[in-house]
């Protein structure tokens, strides 16, 4: 994102601090006096659009602004160059009172065709991986996704201990059968020789029993691994005959909202069983979107899974659960992709625009 070109286009349509208060506060519960210091205008929004960089959440603001001022030829440029504008809408929060509540029901509850669903869900399956450590001997230790041709992303937590002698490999479609008890081996995809992108690691925060503590916006517990064949342009294992399609991979548009309420599933790999789907809420945004606590039951082997809305959309990485163990969990954690979308933005290949065959 050209974040020069952005603040011309935000002072063209948004002359007055007011109208540019107005949009924070209805598409991102932000208040305008919290983010900038007084001063010029044009120094203020500077000031918005670094918060908003640093917090993952740059692209949602050009695409609420341009739905908020479609006719601002700067924002529909911007919007058109960035490749925002065929995304869906953005949802506005509605004002308090019962009709709000109401009007929030109907928007977070439509319905969902059954086909289209799980012609989706068997996509995303054999787009599920399971992460291992190959020696001394073999362990699952998390979950992963592919996200390009060859190309995974699972939690920086998750090989941070490994080394080049313990060899990691991803075991796609590890499955039970339909009837739920033979299990499939799947198959076993070892790493390129130059095989870590990109990472980040965890925070302090995501462990600590203090509350008040909040996450640095560099640290999002992420890891970009290379797998040495392009596995998202092959067949799946036993589809591997003529006229049948790629294994694809799962993409990204880091410009759909989720809010506190919304519906979430998670495909994982829990204690390393075969692969299994999680459901649940999100339940709170915190540190200013950069996590997402939910209620989606996971344990140890679900690091890095992939975090997606009802509608499928891939949306978030699981990464922690509740740190006290003195009570029962209260809550899972994951990272918006929006936040580590813009953490990657030119440091590598904007994987997220590839568009599967």
């Amino acid at each position: 994102m050209d974040k020069t070109r952005l603040r011309k286009a935000l002072l063209a349509a948004f002359p007055l601090r007011e109208r540019m208060a107005m949009l924070l506060a209805q598409y991102f519960d932000r208040n305008y006096a919290t983010l900038t210091a007084p001063g010029p205008l044009d120094v203020e929004y500077f000031q918005i659009i670094t918060q908003a960089e640093a917090e993952g959440w740059l692209l949602p603001l050009a695409r609420a602004a341009y739905e908020s001022v479609p006719g601002n030829p700067l924002l529909a440029d911007l919007v058109l160059a960035e490749g925002l504008s065929s995304a869906r809408p953005l949802t506005q929060r509605p004002a308090a009172g019962d009709s709000a509540l109401q009007r929030l029901v109907r928007e977070r509850s439509d319905f969902v065709d059954v086909a289209a669903f799980m012609a989706r869900l068997a996509g995303l399956e054999g787009q599920t991986c399971r992460i291992e450590r190959a020696l001394p001997a073999p362990k699952a230790i998390g979950t992963g996704f592919l996200v390009g041709p060859d190309l995974v992303m699972t939690n920086q937590h998750v090989i941070a201990d490994l080394t080049p002698a313990d060899r990691l490999l991803c075991r796609f479609d590890y499955l039970t059968d339909a009837q739920g008890v033979e299990v499939r081996a799947g198959r076993v995809q070892p790493l390129a020789e130059d095989w870590l992108l990109a990472s980040a690691p965890p925070d302090a925060a995501d462990s600590s029993l203090d509350e008040s503590l909040e996450p640095e916006p560099e640290n999002l517990d992420f890891a970009l691994l290379r797998l040495a064949e392009p596995l998202g342009e092959q067949p799946r294992q036993g589809q591997e005959g003529p006229g049948n399609p790629p294994r694809g991979w799962m993409t990204i548009d880091p410009t759909i909202p989720a809010g506190a309420g919304d519906d979430l599933l998670i495909l994982q790999h829990p204690q390393g069983a075969p692969l299994k789907l999680g459901l649940g809420r999100l339940t709170e945004l915190r540190a200013h979107g950069l996590r997402w606590r939910h209620d989606v039951a996971t344990e140890p082997g679900s690091s890095g899974a992939p975090v997606f809305n009802r509608n499928l959309d891939l949306i978030g990485l699981h990464h922690a659960g509740d740190p006290n163990f003195a009570r029962t969990a209260a809550f899972n954690q994951a990272v918006p992709l929006a936040a580590i979308i813009g953490r990657l933005t030119g440091q590598v290949d904007p994987f997220w625009t590839q568009v599967p065959p």
